[in-house]
């Protein structure tokens, strides 16, 4: 079964990774830790937050599921390279048509193009908010 995970920025630690939540007021948060507690006598355990952190939502991007070949988790706004057609490119990582791509568009060698994310071909070198200057 896939994992659910999303990262956003927090603007006072940086990076944190975990789920994603919003409350009334639009606010964006990533929830690190959760505790079960069913001593209320319900049939059904309430999970309560622990820890969170308030991100900043335009920073938000979902787990793909893969790692990149040293291992580091993709996420949606990572900058990658990745070697296609026997050479290196660098694009971002996007969520389009119900799935996870590379959008190599931005790159100078190509009018267009999406690639596959593949684990031993792609290296997260940053990402778009930190690192735009990637592109």
């Amino acid at each position: 079964m896939r994992e659910y995970k999303f990262q956003g920025k927090n603007k006072d630690i940086g990076w944190v990774y975990g789920q994603l939540a919003y409350d009334i007021n639009g606010n964006t948060y990533i929830i690190k830790e959760v505790e079960l507690d069913s001593s209320y006598g319900l049939e059904e355990t309430i999970l309560y937050a622990t820890m969170w952190y308030r991100v900043d939502k335009n920073t938000v991007g979902q787990y793909t599921g893969l790692k990149d070949k040293n291992g580091k988790e993709i996420y949606e706004g990572d900058v990658v390279k990745v070697f296609t057609s026997k050479k290196w490119r660098i694009g971002k990582i996007i969520y389009e048509h119900s799935g996870f791509t590379i959008d190599v568009t931005n790159n100078k060698e190509l009018e267009y193009g999406r690639t596959d994310i593949l684990e031993n071909l792609t290296e997260v070198i940053g990402n778009i908010y930190d690192n735009s200057d990637c592109l």
